[in-house]
């Protein structure tokens, strides 16, 4: 018994090495993205209305960041992007532990973005928050 569970460990662990050497590699995640670097400033306003505020957005280390969203206690997320022929969109989802969650989806086109942001909070006591805003911005220039 003893010598067959030693023939089955030994000949597991040789055809293990012999197919760990004929495995390609996929592509290596990365802490960075494609938009890592850029940060965005423009103007903030709710749907179908006009600006009420100002927002820099962030990319970096592979992370979203809005600024005017710091006070409501919003922090990094991990962004998503693909392409398309006039841009780069990408989405995250920022999460506050009393505000709620904001899905962000956009494209930047070059030096510009476009945005949109929608805000919801469960609440037991009142009706669901559900809002939605844009935002335009211009690549920060140092």
């Amino acid at each position: 018994m003893r010598t067959m569970l030693f023939l089955i460990i030994f000949i597991t662990l040789i055809a293990t090495e012999i197919f760990a050497e004929n495995v390609v590699p996929g592509p290596q995640s990365s802490k960075e993205g494609i938009l890592d670097g850029m940060v965005f400033v423009g103007h903030v306003g709710p749907k179908g209305g006009a600006a009420n505020d100002v927002d820099e957005v962030y990319f970096q280390n592979g992370q979203f960041h809005s600024k005017s969203c710091n006070k409501y206690g919003f922090g990094s997320a991990p962004y998503s992007v693909s392409q398309d022929d006039n841009g780069i969109i990408f989405k995250a989802v920022t999460h506050s532990t009393k505000h709620g969650q904001i899905v962000w989806e956009g494209k930047v086109m070059g030096e510009e973005m476009e945005a949109t942001s929608i805000w919801t909070k469960k609440r037991w006591y009142w009706f669901d928050a559900h809002e939605e805003f844009w935002l335009n911005g211009s690549l920060k220039k140092d």
